[in-house]
């Protein structure tokens, strides 16, 4: 009896760390809800909000500037919506999860421009 609720435990804990360690279904999860700042510095900075609609959005003054995104093929791809713009600019990079507080840089493909992203916790800076 011992044997088997030894047994039992370890398998439980095994259970648990290996829930822990599996990746989250939306590799996008935890950019819902937060603040994705995104700088090139000195002369660019941003505050995005991504949504699971496939939609993201940034203040600019009293004005928003929208766009889209989707997961495709292994690679986030994002890419204005409004204003408008002719022929929108799609911006793929390979998908990875993310969580609060965690940054990264990417290069931009059109500039080659080191571009510094973060994400912050709730909302931060939402007019």
């Amino acid at each position: 009896m011992k044997r088997a609720l030894v047994q039992m435990a370890a398998l439980a804990l095994l259970g648990a760390s290996a829930a822990q360690a599996a990746p989250p279904t939306d590799p996008m999860a935890g950019f819902y809800g937060n603040t994705v700042t995104i700088a090139v510095p000195p002369y660019y900075f941003a505050r995005r909000y991504v949504d699971p609609d496939g939609t993201w959005r940034e203040p600019r003054g009293s004005a928003w500037i929208k766009g889209a995104w989707k997961v495709d093929g292994g690679q986030i791809c994002s890419w204005q919506t409004e204003p408008a713009v002719h022929e929108a600019r799609r911006y793929c990079y390979p998908i990875m999860a993310r969580k609060v507080g965690e940054e990264w840089t990417t290069v931009d493909p059109d500039t080659g421009a080191e571009v510094f992203q973060k994400i912050e916790p709730g909302r931060s800076g939402q007019p």
